[in-house]
């Protein structure tokens, strides 16, 4: 019997539910009452990948805000300067689109 989770199990493209827009778009992160600018590198309603000069560490909680645009999840992987963030709650096509017109 196989027990794992979808998130821990196999490799990234088999972990991925929804589909990834690539991007660069500045964003604003909070962990622990520290904000810090960072860029987003591609968004899913699910997650995104990031980039900032000093990341969260794995296991950290984060918020994000970008043009009107917030929610928050958990860092789950930090490689570099990269890191991949799963969402507390799905974002909305709405707000994904928002977030990649940057407006």
């Amino acid at each position: 019997m196989n027990n794992q989770s979808p998130f821990l199990a196999g490799n990234a493209e088999q972990r991925r539910h929804s589909a990834r827009h690539k991007m660069f778009g500045p964003v604003t992160l909070c962990v622990a009452n520290a904000e810090m600018r960072g860029h987003f590198l591609d968004l899913s309603t699910s997650g995104a990948l990031a980039h900032c000069e000093t990341p969260p560490a794995a296991g950290s909680y984060v918020e994000v805000k970008a043009f009107g645009v917030e929610t928050s999840g958990r860092v789950v992987w930090a490689r570099g300067k990269r890191f991949g963030i799963q969402f507390s709650q799905p974002m909305t096509d709405e707000a994904i689109d928002t977030v990649i017109r940057g407006s």
